[in-house]
C-alpha cells in the first residue's frame, strides 16, 4: 500500500479526472489525500476522499465577480508563491510516496522540482488545446510563473510545457483531440479520458421509451465563472417544437425564468453516462469533459465555446475531425444553432466518424493507466 497526495485547485473540469484516478488507486488499496483550497473541501469530502488544506494558498484566495477571477487564480493557484510554503508543509505532514499535481499549479511544480519526491503532472485536457506554447493563455501566465520559479530557485522556462517536462505527465485525452499532438514532448502520455465513477441515479426520461424523436443533450459548463444562460436560452429557442427531444443540464446557470417548450426538459445534475448512450447529438460549450464523454459514446457535437480556456481549440478540433460543428458561442443565433443541429443529425457521416473515434477512446485505459504510472513512481 502506498500513500499519494493530489494537489488541486478550484476549477471545474480539472477535478473529476483527478477523482477518477483517485478511485482507481483506492480500489487497489492505496491511500489518497487531496490537498487544495477551502472552497473545495465539500466537493472532495462528499466523494469520500480525505482532504487537507493548502493553508497559505487558501488564505490568499478570494471570491470576486467573474471578470476579476483570472487575476485571483493566477496569483493564488496557477503561479502562487504561497505554494512554496504549502508544499514543504504537505510533504512533512503527509509523507506521500508520490504526488499527482494539477498541470496549472506551476508554483507547486517549481517547489517539487528539487524536493526529491516522485511527482507526476495531470493535464486534464488536450495539452495543445489547454495551454499551447505561445498562445494567449500562456502569454498571460509566463512572466508570473517565472517570477515564482525564481523564488523557488528554479531557472526560467521559455514556455509552460517546459515546466511539465521534468516530470512524467499524463494527459487525459487522445491525440486526435489535440491540435498540437505532433509537437508533444516524449514525457507526455495520452492515456485517454478519465471520468469520475458515480453511483447510478434513478432519473427517468420524461418521454416514452418508444419516442422516435432523436435526443439532443444540451450540456454547458458546470463552472462558476461563465454565465451559460444565453447559450442555453438560444439553444432552447432554436430547437423548440422541432422534431427532437431536448434534455438540458444547465450547470450553475439560472434557468428559472427560461420558457421550456413541450419538447424540452431541464434537469439538475445528471451523470453523462446515464443519458449519453441514448443521445443522438450534444450541444455544448466544448469543455473537454463533455466533448470526450460524448465521443466515447459515439455522439457528435455542436459546439458553442466560451472564448477562453481549451474550449475554442477543442471546438475547432471537433469540426476538423468531422465529428461535429463549431459556432461562435457568443454570437450564434437560434437560427444558426438550429441549422447546425439539423446538419449534424441529417448527415450521418458525423455520427459515423464519432463512432470510429469512440472505438479509439474505448481502447484507452484512462484511470488504470494513470494508477499504473503512479504505482511505478511510488516503488
Amino acid at each position: 500500500m502506498a500513500r499519494y497526495a493530489f494537489l488541486t485547485w478550484s476549477g471545474a473540469g480539472n477535478q473529476p479526472p483527478a477523482i477518477g484516478i483517485a478511485q482507481a488507486l483506492l480500489d487497489r488499496g492505496h491511500e489518497v489525500a487531496f490537498a487544495g483550497y477551502a472552497n473545495q473541501r465539500e466537493y472532495f469530502q462528499s466523494r469520500g476522499v480525505r482532504f487537507v488544506l493548502l493553508e497559505y494558498s487558501s488564505a490568499a484566495w478570494q471570491e470576486l465577480p467573474p471578470p476579476n477571477m483570472f487575476a485571483v487564480k493566477l496569483r493564488t493557484a496557477w503561479a502562487a508563491a504561497e505554494h512554496l510554503l504549502d508544499v514543504p508543509t504537505l510533504l512533512a505532514n503527509e509523507q506521500p510516496d508520490a504526488l499527482l499535481v494539477d498541470c496549472l499549479m506551476f508554483g507547486a511544480l517549481g517547489a517539487l522540482e528539487s524536493a526529491g519526491v516522485p511527482t507526476m503532472v495531470l493535464v486534464h485536457s488536450a495539452p495543445g488545446a489547454l495551454l499551447p506554447p505561445g498562445g494567449a493563455f500562456e502569454l498571460r501566465l509566463l512572466d508570473r510563473v517565472n517570477h515564482v520559479r525564481a523564488e523557488a530557485r528554479r531557472p526560467p522556462v521559455k514556455n509552460l510545457w517546459a515546466a511539465w517536462e521534468p516530470f512524467p505527465t499524463v494527459c487525459t485525452s487522445v491525440r486526435e483531440l489535440d491540435p498540437l499532438a505532433a509537437c508533444a514532448p516524449p514525457s507526455f502520455d495520452y492515456i485517454g479520458p478519465v471520468f469520475e465513477r458515480v453511483a447510478l441515479c434513478g432519473w427517468q426520461p420524461p418521454w416514452p421509451l418508444q419516442d422516435p424523436r432523436p435526443l439532443v443533450l444540451v450540456s454547458f459548463s458546470t463552472g462558476p465563472y461563465w454565465d451559460q444562460r444565453s447559450r442555453i436560452e438560444r439553444t432552447i429557442s432554436a430547437l423548440a417544437e422541432r422534431p427532437y427531444r431536448i434534455l438540458v443540464t444547465p450547470g450553475m446557470a439560472d434557468v428559472s425564468t427560461i420558457a421550456v417548450p413541450s419538447n424540452a426538459a431541464i434537469v439538475g445534475e445528471l451523470p453523462h453516462a446515464r443519458v449519453l448512450p441514448h443521445t443522438a447529438l450534444t450541444v455544448t460549450h466544448a469543455g473537454h469533459g463533455t466533448v470526450s464523454a460524448s465521443l466515447l459514446h459515439g455522439v457528435p457535437l455542436v459546439c458553442l465555446p466560451n472564448p477562453t480556456a481549451d474550449q475554442p481549440a477543442l471546438a475547432a478540433q471537433v469540426e476538423a475531425l468531422g465529428v461535429g460543428c463549431s459556432l461562435d458561442g457568443e454570437t450564434a443565433t437560434p437560427e444558426d444553432i438550429a441549422a447546425a443541429v439539423d446538419e449534424v443529425l441529417t448527415d450521418r457521416s458525423y455520427a459515423s466518424r464519432a463512432g470510429a473515434l469512440a472505438k479509439t477512446i474505448a481502447r484507452m485505459r484512462g484511470p488504470q493507466a494513470a494508477a499504473d504510472r503512479l504505482e511505478q513512481l511510488a516503488q
